[in-house]
């Protein structure tokens, strides 16, 4: 039986698309850490809000934000370390992209072409009215490193062209389920994910399975990636296609429901319980 490896988006799919509970999925929550199972959070959150959520949640696992623009690996865990990781305090630090002040110093060359406010423009104010987050979650959500998300107002067409101006120049944007994320060309959440796997293969000294869940656009790069892919049925969007895998599991539950019905199953596919 192989090491089985969870990472998890967030809003939407462990926390609930309108209240960000995550109640629904707690017993099968504490049920990874019961059988020692990583669960990896892997979101659009910032490093701040992460904070915060993993002491809510009792998380101590890895966790990726911004997109997969960064890793935290907490220390104790004794994954290996390479040149490649900054010391963060009681974590190591992975990125992947240019921090945010240089995206936000190229994306301003277009604000007379395109019509989209960023996160950079905001008051917490509107971060709460466009998210329903409290006020201090909301100032959590605009302390961002590696990413700006921003409120897209012009056309779709306008965004694929803005997309494919921007690529030359190593900078993507990703559409997710409230935002476009504006991010360097190598933060993707799959890249996050495979890198995290091969830490984890060399650390158990042998191979691993992925198990990814997650509802958005922004997900299914991860999801394709994954040895068990997971769409989270939303009650706002229907659930993204994950190309070239018709084993994909779609949950009947929603948000943190389906999130602990596909844990649930895992577990005993897996043959854990």
């Amino acid at each position: 039986m192989t090491r089985l490896l969870v990472f998890s988006d967030l809003d939407g799919t462990l926390l609930d698309h309108h209240t960000y509970s995550f109640q629904p999925a707690a017993q099968a929550f504490q049920a990874l850490k019961t059988f020692t199972i990583p669960c990896i959070l892997n979101t659009s959150k910032t490093y701040a809000e992460l904070t915060q959520l993993r002491t809510e949640l009792g998380h101590k696992d890895p966790f990726i934000v911004e997109n997969g623009a960064a890793i935290y690996i907490p220390k104790q865990l004794g994954l290996p370390v390479d040149d490649s990781l900054e010391d963060h305090g009681e974590f190591w630090l992975k990125s992947f992209g240019p921090k945010r002040d240089a995206l936000l110093q190229l994306i301003s060359q277009y604000k007379n072409e395109y019509q989209f406010h960023g996160f950079s423009e905001m008051q917490w104010q509107d971060i709460v009215a466009l998210t329903g987050l409290s006020e201090e979650k909301a100032k959590l959500a605009m302390q961002r490193e590696f990413t700006e998300p921003m409120v897209w107002k012009d056309s779709n067409n306008a965004l694929n062209t803005l997309k494919k101006t921007l690529a030359p120049e190593g900078i993507q944007l990703q559409k997710g389920g409230r935002f476009v994320h504006l991010m360097g060309a190598e933060c993707d959440k799959a890249r996050a994910m495979l890198w995290l796997t091969e830490c984890y293969q060399d650390h158990f000294q042998e191979a691993v399975s992925t198990m990814a869940l997650g509802d958005g656009e922004n997900d299914i790069g991860m999801l394709s990636k994954a040895d068990i892919p997971v769409v989270i049925r939303s009650p706002v969007h229907a659930p993204p296609e994950i190309p070239y895998r018709s084993d994909a599991w779609l949950t009947d539950g929603y948000g943190p429901t389906g999130w602990a019905q596909a844990i649930d199953q895992a577990l005993i596919k897996q043959g854990i319980v």
